[in-house]
């Protein structure tokens, strides 16, 4: 099959943006826990939503931090280095569960080579939801776009995240994003395994105890047999539409290989305006990368017990979420300031050209300047009009009009 479109006899189906069990990505095998690591207690499950609520007004209480758990990235899992299904490892990974990348179309053939290349032929010609065409690869990864448009779309879906090298998709994502693309959903996934830690559990409780704080809509949606056995564990943090939004739920049974319980998984999405911030910071996390998705995870939701005071710093943590978070500082999502039109092309040629720029001039042997002057020697200025010309106009004439 060449790499141009083709037809789709006897390829899969469309691909969703909503994935389900046909596009579930593999299993992340957890690294080993050392005995000596703490371990939250069952115990106190629970006991902090159950406090006394009223009275007069709490004072700021101390919060005693636990030892916590520590991510560790873990490549590839159950389908490649398990294929018996037999339990992974106790312990705990984190990783990127989903990135998409949005570009222009000038950049179609560029991709398509870039891809095609390094994972072969494409299987299928269907791409997202909304979308009128796209190629659909093997490995779990979908480029997407409109004939009626020049957005293209690239989805590098957990099946992929999970089966190949950190450093390799990493190293994947910062290459497209030096040709124009910016991330627009990031999906983090931490895992435990084996640990005991009834996230699901707790964090329904707490949510229906009032503890719930950042986010604030909670749904959880479980499934049972006639007979009470329970086939699904899920809870949804937020909206689905908005920027942030959490899912706690039970890898094990959503994968049907293990008991209810034995594997837990605690998923962040950011979209919108989060997407960028975080995605351009594990490009540059290097070894950091778990650390850091750990503490964005955390830092996607918070439960705190009511104790009569507003601000989140003086009302303690929920028991469990504080064993849980432990010592670790969470990344909190705060709200972004928009950027204008000129900010935005500055920070999108940082990106994408300003660092190339000055790697090639420092292997001409030249200054930045002089490389940059040669590479627009000749060029005509543009005339169109667009949001960084027009913030940049309004600069100047408010600058202008400023008195000195």
């Amino acid at each position: 099959m060449s790499k141009e479109a083709t037809g789709n006899s006897g390829a899969v189906g469309s691909a969703r943006e909503d994935r389900g069990s046909a596009c579930s990505p593999a299993v992340p095998l957890p690294a080993r826990r050392s005995p000596s690591e703490h371990r939250p207690s069952q115990e106190v499950r629970g006991d902090a939503e159950r406090r006394v609520v009223g009275g007069p007004p709490a004072r700021r209480e101390p919060e005693v931090r636990s030892l916590g758990i520590y991510p560790r990235i873990v490549t590839p899992g159950i389908e490649t280095q398990n294929p018996d299904n037999q339990a992974p490892e106790p312990g705990m990974s984190s990783r990127p569960d989903w990135i998409r990348l949005s570009g222009p179309d000038s950049q179609k053939e560029w991709l398509m080579d870039l891809i095609w290349s390094r994972y072969g032929e494409y299987m299928s010609m269907s791409g997202a939801k909304h979308y009128e065409a796209g190629a659909m690869w093997p490995c779990g990864i979908m480029i997407s776009w409109r004939k009626s448009s020049n957005g293209l779309l690239i989805d590098m879906q957990g099946q992929f995240l999970s089966s190949t090298p950190v450093d390799e998709f990493m190293n994947l994502t910062r290459e497209i994003m030096m040709h124009g693309f910016h991330c627009t959903r990031i999906d983090l996934a931490v895992d435990h395994v084996g640990m005991d830690l009834n996230l699901y559990t707790n964090a329904v409780e707490s949510c229906e105890s009032g503890c719930l704080c950042k986010l604030r809509t909670h749904a959880p949606n479980p499934e049972y047999k006639a007979d009470g056995t329970v086939t699904r564990r899920l809870l949804k943090i937020g909206q689905r539409g908005s920027p942030v939004c959490v899912r706690i739920y039970d890898k094990g049974l959503h994968t049907k290989l293990f008991p209810c319980g034995h594997w837990e998984r605690f998923e962040v999405e950011f979209k919108d305006d989060k997407a960028p911030e975080v995605c351009m910071a594990l490009v540059r996390a290097g070894d950091e990368l778990p650390d850091l998705i750990w503490r964005y995870v955390i830092g996607a939701v918070d439960f705190r017990i009511k104790n009569g005071r507003s601000e989140l710093d003086r009302r303690p943590r929920s028991g469990w979420w504080d064993e849980y978070v432990g010592h670790a500082v969470p990344i909190l999502n705060k709200p972004i300031r928009k950027e204008s039109g000129f900010e935005s092309w500055c920070n999108h040629f940082r990106v994408t050209a300003g660092a190339r720029l000055i790697q090639l001039s420092n292997i001409l042997g030249m200054t930045p300047q002089q490389f940059f002057s040669q590479l627009i020697e000749g060029l005509e200025p543009s005339t169109t009009v667009v949001p960084a010309t027009v913030d940049a106009k309004n600069y100047i004439q408010s600058f202008k009009d400023t008195p000195r």
